[in-house]
């Protein structure tokens, strides 16, 4: 491993650290999902999964329920979803 990656894994390890310790300190909880999780191409309305969304795309159609989304925004909500509990 590449000392640029090892340096990059180690901040974010401590980011990560720091952040559950205020959220424990508050009463919060941190909850992770994982890396691949379809977040981005998960219709957050009727739940269909696009195959493939590349990077560049930053706005997409559902071909099922035909709601437009917004790639990030769209994310955000599914993964508040998966925090509550309450996935599509």
């Amino acid at each position: 491993m590449k000392l640029a990656q090892v340096i990059s894994d180690s901040a974010w390890y401590s980011f990560v650290l720091k952040l559950t310790y205020k959220a424990e300190w508050v009463g919060k909880t941190i909850l992770k999902i994982g890396m691949f999780e379809p977040s981005s191409k998960t219709c957050n309305v009727c739940g269909y999964k696009l195959k493939e969304l590349s990077l560049d795309i930053r706005e997409w159609q559902c071909p099922d329920c035909k709601n437009t989304h917004d790639r990030d925004i769209n994310a955000a909500i599914n993964i508040k979803k998966i925090a509550v509990g309450t996935t599509v």
